[in-house]
């Protein structure tokens, strides 16, 4: 029976990203250009005005796209969450790698950074 828990626990303490360390999917986008920039995210298409910011829920990469033609669009790309991922795989060998595969699915290995500043590159 301690065996059982121990796994249990095991488990649970391993599978750091859907627990809540990989739950950092928002970004604060900040529009440092002089026009109007189109975001869109698995949460919807947002405008955000010039020198204004919005916080974007996203578990994806997020694209930005310039309302002035000469500038060009670019992504606020993942970034990996080296502790999820370093707490999955130390604690979670024990475990059969579990926590890891929970996380995987949960899309929790990775995440957003917590705030990105957009300005107009001329193409």
């Amino acid at each position: 029976m301690k065996k059982i828990i121990g796994l249990i626990f095991a488990c649970v303490l391993a599978s750091c990203g859907t627990i809540g360390i990989g739950n950092n999917h928002e970004t604060n986008i900040y529009n440092n250009s002089d026009s109007v920039i189109n975001v869109k995210a698995d949460s919807g298409v947002y405008k955000i005005e010039p020198k204004s910011s919005m916080i974007v829920t996203s578990k994806n990469n997020v694209e930005i796209i310039s309302k002035d033609k000469s500038c060009a669009s670019t992504f606020v790309k993942k970034i990996p969450n080296s502790l999820a991922i370093t707490l999955d795989w130390f604690p979670g060998f024990f475990a059969l790698c579990i926590p890891a595969v929970i996380d995987l699915y949960a899309n929790n290995l990775d995440k957003m950074p917590k705030s990105y500043s957009y300005s107009c590159i001329e193409k």
